[in-house]
């Protein structure tokens, strides 16, 4: 019923509060037609697929191992993020889908070049060895490793940026691994500037280097800034408890922010001052003592962005 209630809201804020602005890769559209070349980087792949779409019928297949291994996007029509920068809800956005056991991935293809061993460079990476890219028409085989499960393996994203001026900021973005999202796609974002050193840069984007923490294949189905002022909502599971002493309970919360990655911290008595006892989307939690307790659970931006929201549960431990 939280969950029903929550997405409800969400597609009513976000119709009026999320504006497409600034795309760098856009479904139903072919790379050629939008002036972007896909390169290796490292030993990773990317190469345009129509195994899997989010609108259209393609999108960028990428193959990863580590956060120094993946694929380049790099842009002849280079988007200048510049005025887009001074606003704080302007997010980069990606939409992606990690490949599961229901889809065939493609197989070989041609080399790729030394550009994503320059790239692997950045903080410490990868050095400069030309990865194996997979081509458009590559053969058919079976996922690496026998096939990724949806839920499997990556857990968290790289984004290193390269601006016209030569200079390179990254991002590390997390993925939410709690749901499948729309046909298995999913969204992540990361506001402009928590992009580590974007501000130091022209802003104008040559190329955009995606990787992941672990082996696996994802598709890219959209890459664009939107600008999402959505303020933060949510819900625990419970609102009021009655516990006999010693009995352990599972606490949750749904939040809500719109493109917006969450952190959700409690605090499970808030006689001692509001403190972070726990840090998870679920805990669980085990009274010791009888009496009133209140528990506090804040919903905040990963990015400290957006003010944060707080709502209670109370709790009564009988002896």
């Amino acid at each position: 019923m939280i969950r029903m209630m929550l997405a409800t809201m969400a597609g009513a804020m976000c119709a009026g509060a999320v504006a497409q602005s600034g795309v760098l890769y856009a479904p139903g559209r072919t790379i050629d037609d939008q002036g972007i070349v896909l390169r290796s980087w490292g030993s990773g792949a990317a190469s345009q697929t129509d195994e899997a779409a989010y609108e259209g019928i393609y999108s960028v297949r990428v193959s990863t191992r580590n956060f120094f291994q993946g694929g380049i996007l790099n842009f002849a029509n280079t988007p200048d993020l510049a005025t887009l920068y001074p606003d704080k809800n302007n997010l980069l956005r990606l939409t992606f889908r990690v490949a599961d056991l229901n889809l065939t991935l493609g197989g070989g293809g041609g080399k790729g070049d030394a550009q994503g061993g320059a790239i692997g460079g950045l903080a410490g990476g990868g050095g400069g060895v030309a990865g194996t890219a997979g081509g458009k028409g590559g053969g058919r085989g079976a996922a690496q490793g026998g096939g990724q499960s949806e839920k499997a393996a990556l857990k968290e994203l790289r984004f290193v940026i390269t601006t016209t001026d030569g200079k390179r900021s990254e991002a590390y973005v997390p993925i939410d691994t709690s749901s499948s999202g729309d046909r298995g796609w999913r969204t992540t974002a990361i506001p402009l500037q928590a992009i580590a050193g974007f501000d130091k840069t022209n802003k104008i984007v040559s190329s955009v280097a995606l990787a992941g923490d672990a082996t696996a294949v994802f598709y890219v189905g959209d890459l664009r800034v939107i600008n999402d002022s959505t303020p933060i909502s949510g819900e625990p599971n419970v609102t009021k408890l009655n516990l006999a002493l010693g009995d352990e309970v599972q606490l949750w919360a749904y939040g809500y922010g719109g493109a917006s990655v969450l952190t959700y911290k409690w605090d499970f008595d808030s006689k001692d001052g509001i403190q972070v006892d726990a840090e998870s989307q679920v805990v669980k939690r085990k009274f010791r003592k009888p009496g009133k307790y209140t528990i506090t659970v804040t919903i905040a931006d990963k990015y400290g962005l957006k003010k944060p929201y707080t709502t209670t549960i109370d709790v009564t431990v009988n002896p």
